[in-house]
């Protein structure tokens, strides 16, 4: 399963942030407001899996792989993650005049989806010419810069232009390219003013193209008590694993011919965007917000599935190289290669929104039309071995004949190794559409009550073709050339939130949230060969808690709940009886979370501030049930992969004259790394620091650390162990699996005129 699971705690972070602020009118709680938001915004891009993104908010429910929604504008920088993902459209730069985190009430009325989102406004002109940009290197090589100028021209007119460039190794050195990720994004904005202000309308033009690799895999050996050691010559996160020609050998989906790309190339992307936005404030006070957005894009995806190490079974079978005849002797990595090339679409997003601010009242009523259509998205696979080395290399198998007495290649094999060519093949093709109207109402009774509601009424269609396995099976080939079988789906979904706020006391109070949403399925559900049966998810959630504020303290308790039924996805499970086999199946589940979230900022002395969060949780799956390879399983009860229990976050800082001292340490309790929870990660720390020096209002430095413990383990999943019920065979066993990033330092430089 692809999923990255997420907790309750920054949830409860956002939620409180609306909270505190309406339970004083002193000054120095509006204050004490702003300053935990703007940490909160920050603390969101300390992201330990990678840097060119927000890290994965958590809620208690499984996450997609797309992580942390992402908006520019109010608009989501792509419409489904699995065509395209979101860092491949968006990163955060020097265009931006300020960054939002949406809760998760906002997040699905808004935008329809389930989780915390980031919200990024851009920068539309300013009233005298500005100049603002940031250079960021690290201890690996990065080399990562933008810069924005913005100012006025004649008639009302303001303009805002930008470059983004990132040129990333990533943490090791691969044979086949000295960045794995190249980035460039620029952007043109031209804004107009009228009516003394109170309207404008503007043009943005964004150009983005990429190629990046965002594989992080590395073979170490599992121990019981749930560590790992890197195998002999890796160090974990320091070492490529990645093929070292840089090259994928697989047969076109489309036509059936073999074909060799570069894999940077070949599943990168470029995006053209062009959005028209604008602002009108009424006489009667209601404002108007709308944006226009069309996309044209071109993406693809390189995702090799790291399945069994194993050793050659001595005269059954041996591995010789690729175009030699040297035989390799050592332990040999399996891999399923899920290969999607550069596939373009066109994307048509809108929204529209009316609104209005009095004393005792604030609605909103939205409106948005979301479109996209893709022609022949098509996944090739191909399952090939190659040496458990840095920089590996291609292996061949070959099995001994004793009617013979000579070794062959493994059947099937092409001249590259390669085998089982488009046995996990993806194909559909299609369009996918959401129209959604909404609204909100915030209501203020008296100094002490504090009401918001919310509803979303979505229609969401699906209308394309895909390519399943009666007719794969009628073509006789492997690549679509049989006939289409036609998938149309529709869903009314429904979204409804509220919230309430008691203020017993000056500083003590309780509060309350309830929410409930509904999401349909995804025409990229129907890739595989089997039918998905999607159904329409039903995501109910609560919170009750209290709050109180000091001088010295401010503390918000609260016990939530979180269930989603029909939780579906497309994952990867191996055979038991041969560990070199292995399908892609599409499975239907339930997920319910109970937990207990503690949000805590400490302010003893002046100049410091120590924000402590705990969360306790208990993400349990329900109703997983499937059967693969004529096995029965039952996943029931079971505690949902990649998930801690106990989550703590401690974040101090301090201020010192033109210094700023900040760290921030997130622990995460034992980790089941499978469905059926037989392996596990032990507890582990991830942990940042940094310092900030201000030299005056135009120019700042700043250097930070990513694992500043230095800690070496692994974190998510093992591959190959989806079905594994017993986990001795797997004890000091080389596996393959996901790790913590190395520590790392970071240099930045930001300017401004």
């Amino acid at each position: 399963m692809r999923r990255a699971v997420k907790s309750l705690s920054a949830f409860i972070i956002i939620s409180t942030m609306n909270l505190i602020q309406a339970q004083e009118n002193k000054s120095d709680s509006l204050k004490a407001k702003t300053d935990i938001k703007k940490d909160q915004n920050s603390t969101v891009m300390l992201n330990a899996s990678a840097d060119n993104g927000p890290r994965n908010v958590n809620i208690g429910l499984p996450a997609s792989v797309g992580g942390t929604t992402i908006l520019e504008n109010g608009l989501p920088v792509v419409m489904d993650y699995i065509v395209q993902m979101p860092v491949r459209a968006w990163r955060s730069d020097s265009s931006f005049e300020r960054m939002e985190v949406q809760d998760l009430a906002k997040t699905a009325l808004s935008v329809g989806d389930i989780g915390v989102s980031v919200n990024t406004y851009t920068n539309k002109g300013t009233d005298k010419l500005q100049g603002k940009g940031e250079f960021i290197t690290n201890s690996y090589g990065l080399l990562r810069g933008s810069f924005n100028v913005s100012g006025p021209m004649k008639n009302g007119f303001y303009y805002s232009v930008s470059a983004y460039a990132n040129m990333d190794p990533g943490t090791f050195n691969s044979a086949f390219s000295q960045f794995l990720d190249k980035t460039q994004i620029y952007k043109a904005v031209v804004n107009k003013k009228y009516n003394e202000g109170k309207g404008e309308i503007g043009v943005q033009y964004k150009f983005v193209s990429v190629q990046a690799i965002s594989t992080k895999q590395n073979p170490y050996y599992y121990r019981s008590n749930g560590k790992v050691d890197a195998v002999e010559g890796f160090k974990l996160g320091r070492k490529s694993y990645l093929e070292k020609s840089g090259l994928v050998h697989y047969i076109n989906p489309l036509n059936g011919e073999f074909t060799t790309r570069d894999i940077m190339k070949g599943s990168g992307g470029e995006n053209h965007v062009f959005d028209i936005f604008g602002k009108n404030k009424f006489n009667n006070g209601m404002k108007l917000d709308y944006i226009l957005r069309y996309q044209y894009s071109e993406s693809g995806y390189f995702n090799p599935y790291y399945s069994s190490i194993s050793n050659p079974v001595e005269g059954k079978t041996r591995f010789r190289y690729v175009g030699s005849d040297n035989i390799y002797n050592g332990k040999v990595q399996s891999v399923l290669m899920l290969f999607t090339p550069r596939t373009p679409f066109n994307t048509y997003m809108s929204r529209i929104e009316l609104s209005k601010n009095t004393t005792k009242h604030n609605w909103n009523i939205g409106f948005n039309e979301w479109y996209y259509h893709i022609n022949n998205y098509n996944t090739a696979s191909y399952s090939f071995y190659h040496e458990v080395v840095p920089n590996p290399s291609l292996l061949i198998q070959e099995n001994f004949d004793p009617t013979t007495g000579t070794w062959q290649p493994r059947k099937g094999s092409d001249e590259f190794g390669g085998y089982n060519h488009n046995g996990a093949m993806q194909y559909y093709t299609g369009g996918e559409n959401k129209m959604a109207i909404y609204g909100t109402e915030k209501w203020t009774p008296s100094d002490k009550f504090q009401l918001e509601g919310g509803v979303r009424l979505e229609w969401q269609n699906i209308n394309g073709k895909w390519y399943k396995g009666e007719d794969r099976k009628l073509a006789g080939t492997n690549w679509v050339s049989g006939d289409k079988t036609k998938v149309k789906k529709d869903w009314i979904n429904k979204t409804f939130t509220a919230k309430a706020l008691w203020k017993i006391m000056p500083s003590f109070g309780l509060q309350g949230e309830g929410t409930y949403a509904e999401l349909g399925g995804k025409l990229s559900s129907y890739a595989g060969a089997d039918d998905p049966g999607i159904k329409k998810s039903k995501i109910p959630g609560a919170s009750f808690g209290v709050y109180y504020n000091h001088s010295l303290v401010r503390i918000v308790s609260k016990v939530t709940y979180i269930q989603r039924s029909n939780f579906t996805n497309n994952s990867t499970f191996t055979n038991p009886k041969d560990p070199t086999d292995y399908m892609k199946k599409t499975i239907s589940y339930d997920v319910k979370t109970i937990g207990w979230t503690t949000d805590a900022l400490f302010t003893p002395f002046k100049n410091f501030q120590f924000h402590m969060l705990l969360t306790l949780q208990n993400p349990e799956y329900k109703n997983y049930k499937f059967e693969a390879y004529d096995i029965k399983y039952d996943y029931d009860g079971n505690i949902a992969r990649s998930v801690s229990k106990t989550i703590i976050e401690l974040d101090p800082s301090y201020n010192w004259k033109k210094f700023k001292f900040w760290g921030s340490a997130r622990y995460f309790s034992k980790e089941y790394a499978n469905y059926t929870n037989s392996l596990y990660f032990a507890g582990r720390w991830e942990t940042f620091a940094g310092i900030d020096y201000k030299y005056n209002s135009n120019l700042s430095f700043g250097v930070s650390a990513v694992n500043l413990l230095n800690q070496s383990g692994a974190q998510g999943s093992i591959s190959g162990t989806n079905t594994a019920m017993d986990p001795t065979p797997y004890y000091d066993r080389a596996v393959a699996g996901t790790y913590i990033r190395p520590f790392t330092i970071e240099f930045k430089t930001k300017f401004k005129f």
